[in-house]
């Protein structure tokens, strides 16, 4: 998953803002500028779990696989 410090990325709207998503802390997540990009209509999209963590999904025509990054979640570093 990607490694970018916080202050380094953006803020994603998970339910894209231009169609009436709410901007709260339920659907917000970070995306480093690079993989924000990516995150457009037939591109790569997100979606959020129940524990606040965000799943990546990639396109259907793409090799990569998605995956869960908990990298940008401050309670990994209360984590021993």
């Amino acid at each position: 998953g990607c490694t970018a410090p916080g202050y380094l990325c953006e803020v994603h709207h998970v339910e894209e803002w231009a169609d009436g998503g709410h901007t709260n802390i339920d659907t917000l997540t970070f995306a480093c500028g690079q993989h924000h990009k990516l995150l457009k209509p037939g591109g790569w999209t997100t979606r959020k779990h129940n524990n606040g963590t965000t799943e990546w999904l990639p396109p259907p025509h793409s090799p990569l696989h998605g995956g869960t990054n908990t990298y940008h979640h401050p309670e990994r570093l209360l984590e021993g």
